[in-house]
């Protein structure tokens, strides 16, 4: 504002002067202020371990399996509080002595976040996905082959050290002069959410690199 002030004064003051002169009025050129912006890193690969459970209730008979394995996201921020996420999960390792239930899913989500600072970011999983379950050795075990509601919820850190004059990517601090960055993630989904289904949850913790 103290600029902008300082700009009409001496252009007044010129004009002015001008006029008293005698002398014709030249044009006085006006400083415009140009906001120089840069496009945001937007798009995002990621790669991570999960943990997964498997439970089932039903004619007074419970089962429960603990897996592990490995997933991958790839998404796109159109700014700090939306964007879009498709992930893949498969687990390969199980827990249980008769063989457990191999999971695997793959999903395409909304996502909502709230960027909490420049390094901090909450975010939510709103979409649709296919899940399917393998019996690992016991063949008494029920199975899956659905598609339909899935959701969560996660966090996310990165590490960009410029602070200075950034702009927001899905939370994330964003240099002026882009340069890619790295991140880590945390987050729980329910795979299915389905009451004829088993519960089928997993936890994924991992790295994602900003373009």
């Amino acid at each position: 504002m103290t600029k902008h002030i300082f700009i009409s004064v001496v252009a007044f003051t010129a004009i002015t002067t001008s006029g008293y002169a005698g002398g014709d009025i030249a044009p006085v050129p006006v400083l415009v202020p140009v906001n120089s912006t840069q496009e945001p890193l937007t798009v995002y690969l990621g790669a991570g371990f999960i943990w997964g459970q498997y439970h089932k209730e039903k004619d007074d008979c419970e089962y429960e399996d603990v897996t592990y394995g490995a997933m991958v996201r790839v998404g796109y921020d159109w700014n700090q509080y939306i964007g879009i996420e498709a992930r893949y999960l498969q687990t390969f390792w199980d827990t249980d002595e008769l063989g457990g239930q191999e999971l695997q899913h793959f999903g395409l989500f909304a996502k909502p976040m709230y960027p909490v600072n420049e390094n901090i970011n909450i975010y939510g999983l709103v979409g649709y996905g296919w899940t399917e379950t393998k019996t690992g050795g016991n063949g008494n075990l029920p199975t899956v082959d659905e598609s339909g509601f899935s959701a969560g919820v996660g966090f996310e850190y990165n590490f960009s050290d410029n602070k200075e004059n950034a702009s927001y990517s899905g939370g994330f601090n964003v240099q002026e002069d882009p340069e890619g960055f790295w991140g880590i993630f945390v987050d729980y989904q329910r795979l299915l959410i389905d009451s004829d289904v088993p519960d089928m949850d997993v936890i994924s913790i991992g790295v994602t690199y900003h373009f």
